[in-house]
């Protein structure tokens, strides 16, 4: 994981007191190239988890597990943001966006996320994001809407997903809405009791929160509150520090 640029800073300053028994001083220049030197050994970690997600994806755009999602889908949704994420949204399924642009949550509901994500102060690029199910659950055809994945096609896709958290290695997880609960954690629950409480996903701390379809449908700013609290919870897991304005925050 890339660490924090004042942890690296401090790793470094440690090092250079434990090397030198008298009083010392370093220039901006050379906190800057320790920092700098520090980042690129990170570099072929990030490549090597990059490769690692290529060969998955690989395997996921040729699945037909599911031969009657093969068949409807249009091309598979593997999953999008940094290899090496310190944070990583799962949410159930692609739904009629997804399916046609190859990319998680592009559609009404991804724009939420996307705001959701850059007021905690990141982007899509720092966080990764995935679903449950890499297929657009199959519809009748000419009806409109989305359907939740079956419990028996999240049980034969989620492999891949749990590769995909396999090789990130995030330190927080947050699961959107009951669908990705279900999934991840074999169990499905009610959101009212499920959500703003910590859980873990093979001691990776979880963080269940609604669904931003949900906020959608439901305008009440008692629900989005709810999901923006869930938020600042995550941050401070990952220790980032949390401005006056995003504390009073509201969706």
């Amino acid at each position: 994981m890339l660490q924090p640029a004042l942890s690296l800073v401090l790793e470094a300053l440690k090092e250079i007191r434990e090397s030198q028994e008298k009083t010392f001083r370093v220039s901006r220049a050379t906190l800057n190239r320790l920092l700098e030197s520090r980042r690129h050994q990170n570099v072929p970690d990030i490549a090597g988890r990059a490769a690692s997600l290529g060969r998955v994806r690989d395997r996921v755009c040729v699945c037909t597990k599911c031969p009657h999602l093969a068949r409807s889908r249009t091309q598979t949704v593997f999953g999008v943001g940094n290899p090496d994420a310190e944070l990583m949204f799962i949410g159930e399924a692609p739904g009629a966006d997804e399916d046609a642009r190859g990319e998680p949550f592009v559609g009404r509901a991804g724009q939420l996320l996307t705001r959701i994500i850059e007021t905690m102060g990141l982007s899509r690029d720092e966080v990764y994001i995935a679903n449950i199910l890499k297929c657009r659950p199959d519809m009748p055809k000419g009806t409109p809407g989305n359907r939740p994945p079956t419990p028996q096609e999240m049980q034969t896709c989620i492999g891949y997903l749990i590769e995909q958290i396999e090789i990130i290695q995030p330190r927080v997880m947050v699961a959107l809405g009951a669908t990705a609960v279900e999934g991840l954690l074999g169990a499905r629950g009610v959101m009212r009791e499920l959500r703003g409480k910590w859980h873990s996903y093979h001691d990776t701390p979880l963080m269940i929160t609604y669904h931003p379809s949900y906020l959608l449908r439901n305008q009440s700013p008692g629900e989005k509150r709810k999901v923006w609290e869930d938020m600042m919870a995550v941050l401070e897991e990952l220790d980032r520090p949390i401005s006056e304005r995003q504390r009073n925050y509201f969706l």
